[in-house]
């Protein structure tokens, strides 16, 4: 029997709350006393809130943390998934490049640190700085949002959600950027997360490549015309509107029910069959 009949009939709630405690009650006491450069990198056990929190929803369950936790690791697809998760990102941090280097000019003596500050970012996003989000945004919450709802809306609900949960560290200062476009950001960015999940077939690792390379990415643009303030318009609206014509245009060739040229990916940890995710109630609902 699942322990908790409410988490079993509302996976989805569940993880989401759980999330948002678990992060939160880290990073509000830390960044109340940290602040500077210090408090990035105080903020990173807080990180790993939407990891835990997957985990433990599908402990609550009845199911196997062992399974779930196989599916998001299983790395095998083909490697043009992994080209896709690294090429995005850096093609639209060139685009809004040019596009800024032509706004405004570009700055000396910024291209390479640009690029060095890019391939240490890599690694380090992917690992700590958002990568390790991805084994529940995708790794979890989407693939149980699609057993009920169509890809873009599990897209649009796992963004807000997502934009949501940085909450605290725009509170304390950590992001400098405007809160609600950097919402508006996330939203559109899920669409495309939510097309190369389905497309790879659930590959979360390509996802966690994905948010690594985005994380690293979008600050080339600015730093290669001397920051942020010498642009015109704020940066998050030239993200949002990049990301958000990649965005339209895959709604568009593939169609708002699976985002991809693939189904749209369920959960497959639960080891129960799919009469379990499609009956009534909540994605992912009650065992009887």
């Amino acid at each position: 029997m699942v322990p908790s009949n409410v988490v079993d009939r509302h996976p989805v709630a569940a993880y989401f709350v759980l999330t948002l405690a678990l992060s939160w009650s880290v990073w509000i006491p830390v960044l109340s006393s940290v602040d500077g450069p210090m408090a990035r990198i105080a903020a990173i056990p807080g990180a790993f809130g939407p990891l835990a929190a997957a985990a433990v929803v599908t402990h609550l369950r009845g199911e196997s943390v062992r399974a779930w936790l196989a599916s998001t690791l299983d790395w095998r697809r083909p490697a043009r998934w992994y080209v896709a998760a690294l090429a995005i990102p850096i093609g639209v941090g060139l685009a809004l490049a040019v596009v800024s280097v032509v706004m405004v000019g570009f700055e000396d003596g910024t291209l390479v640190p640009a690029l060095l500050t890019f391939a240490i970012n890599v690694v380090f996003a992917t690992l700590l700085g958002g990568g390790q989000e991805e084994f529940g945004w995708r790794g979890f919450a989407l693939p149980h949002l699609q057993t009920r709802y169509s890809a873009l809306t599990a897209s649009v609900v796992v963004g807000a959600v997502w934009a949501l949960w940085h909450a605290p560290l725009f509170a304390f200062g950590v992001y400098q950027m405007a809160p609600a476009g950097y919402a508006a950001f996330v939203v559109v960015a899920s669409v495309v997360f939510t097309w190369l999940y389905n497309g790879s077939r659930g590959c979360v690792p390509a996802a966690i490549l994905l948010h690594g390379t985005v994380n690293a990415s979008v600050s080339v643009p600015v730093q290669v015309v001397g920051g942020p303030s010498a642009l015109p318009v704020p940066f998050t609206v030239l993200l949002v509107g990049a990301f958000g014509l990649l965005a339209l245009g895959l709604t568009v060739r593939y169609g708002p029910g699976t985002l991809s040229a693939a189904a749209a990916q369920t959960p497959s940890w639960t080891g129960d069959g799919p009469e379990r995710r499609s009956t009534v109630g909540a994605p992912g609902v009650s065992e009887s």
